[in-house]
C-alpha cells in the first residue's frame, strides 16, 4: 500500500477538486469521476486508472479495512479528518472512503468483434436511479456492452455511480452515441435491434434473442423517439394485463434483458 499523506485544510487542491468533480462540467473537463463508499472502492479493478484515494482518519484506523487499499499501489492515499470528509461526501452517512478515477474510453469496434453479442441500448434515459439499475442488471445478465445515446443522464453522475453498485467497472459502456448511425451500423453487422415500445405487436417471448441482438429502451416519460423506433428490427411490447399504462424504464428493461438471458441459458443446455 502507498504511503499515506495527511490533509488538514479544506483549501487543499485535492479537496477543492473533489468538490468541483460533483459537477458535470468538471468531470467532462478532467475526464475524472468520484466513486464513494467501501463497496464501490472494492469493485474497482486493479488495472483501472485511479488518481488517488481519500479516507477519513476513523476509516483508516480500522486495520481490517486496509486490505481494500492494497491494490492501489500506484495511487496516492490521503487521510483527512472525519469532519472534513463529511463535508466533501455526497452521502448522508459517509463510510469514510472515496476514490478519484479516470473515465475509461471503450472502442465500439472491439465490441462488434464479439461472437453472438448481446447489447443494451439506452436512449435519453434521464433518471440516475434507472440508469444505474439498468447497468447493474446488464452486468448481472452478462450483457457484452451498453450504448448510451446523447441526452442520457451523465454516466459519471454520483447517483448513477452509486446505483450501479460497482457494475460500472465491469462492462464496456459507450456514451454520447448517435443512435441513427449506431443502429444502422449494428444492423449491417446482422445484429437485430429489438425496441421496447407500447406500439409493439410482438411479445419478448415470441422472438429469438439467442442470436446477436441489441435491446433498446427509451426515455422514462416519452419512450423512444420515432426516428430511433423506425430503425429497429421490430417493436416489442411487454404484456401488461393489469391497469397500469406503462412501466418504470429500469423494470421494463430488466424484464426484457432477462427474457434474453432465459432463452440463452436454455439454448446453452440443449
Amino acid at each position: 500500500m502507498s504511503e499515506t499523506i495527511n490533509i488538514m485544510s479544506a483549501q487543499n487542491k485535492y479537496i477543492k477538486q473533489i468538490n468541483l468533480l460533483k459537477t458535470k462540467k468538471e468531470r467532462d473537463k478532467t475526464k475524472l469521476f468520484i466513486a464513494e463508499g467501501e463497496r464501490l472502492i472494492d469493485e474497482i479493478p486493479s488495472d483501472w486508472e485511479t488518481e488517488y484515494i481519500i479516507t477519513s482518519k476513523s476509516y483508516f484506523s480500522l486495520i481490517d479495512k486496509k486490505r481494500i487499499l492494497n491494490k492501489f499501489q500506484k495511487s496516492d492515499i490521503f487521510t483527512i479528518t472525519d469532519e472534513l470528509f463529511r463535508k466533501i461526501s455526497d452521502t448522508v452517512t459517509p463510510q469514510g472512503i472515496l476514490a478519484v478515477c479516470k473515465q475509461k474510453i471503450f472502442e465500439k469496434n472491439i465490441l462488434f468483434e464479439k461472437k453472438n453479442p448481446f447489447f443494451l441500448l439506452l436512449e435519453k434515459v434521464c433518471d440516475p436511479g434507472n440508469m444505474g439499475t439498468l447497468i447493474r442488471t446488464a452486468d448481472a445478465a452478462g450483457v457484452d456492452g451498453i450504448f448510451l445515446s446523447k441526452g442520457c443522464v451523465d454516466l459519471y453522475n454520483n447517483k448513477v455511480i452509486r446505483a450501479t453498485m460497482g457494475s460500472i467497472f465491469h462492462l464496456p459502456i459507450i456514451i454520447n452515441c448517435d443512435f441513427d448511425n449506431l443502429i444502422t451500423l449494428l444492423r449491417k453487422k446482422n445484429i437485430n435491434i429489438f425496441a421496447a415500445h407500447l406500439k409493439g405487436n410482438t411479445l419478448p417471448y415470441e422472438i429469438d434473442l439467442t442470436k446477436s441482438c441489441g435491446l433498446l429502451i427509451g426515455n422514462e416519460a416519452n419512450g423512444l423517439s420515432d426516428k430511433t423506433s423506425e430503425k429497429a428490427t421490430s417493436l416489442i411490447k411487454i404484456p401488461m394485463p393489469g391497469k397500469a399504462e406503462s412501466m418504470n424504464a429500469s423494470i421494463a428493461g430488466s424484464i426484457f434483458i432477462y427474457e434474453a438471458v432465459r432463452q440463452r441459458v436454455k439454448a446453452s443446455k440443449n
